[in-house]
């Protein structure tokens, strides 16, 4: 089975960074920043494209990369503490 380590760029402001998740299934930008973040309205008028407003966090929250990894792989990142 293959997993997918996301990469999410996140802005408050003028602060700006990263946070890494393994995806067990593919899917689109909208996707990911819905399950990992918990946005429950796709509102991206405002902003670049692909990326999302999250009203809990006043962040906006973009995928910056998807490599496609192995389980092998997913275990140590999850196990370090890493995704």
């Amino acid at each position: 089975m293959k997993k997918y380590l996301i990469e999410f760029e996140c802005r408050i402001g003028d602060y700006e960074h990263f946070s890494y998740y393994v995806s067990n299934k593919k899917k689109s930008k909208w996707g990911y920043c819905k399950e990992f973040w918990g946005i429950n309205k796709r509102d991206s008028n405002c902003l670049k494209e692909g990326a999302f407003w999250n009203d809990q966090m006043d962040s906006a929250i973009s995928v910056y990369s998807e490599t496609e990894i192995t389980n092998q792989e997913a275990d140590v990142l999850q196990r370090l503490g890493v995704a």
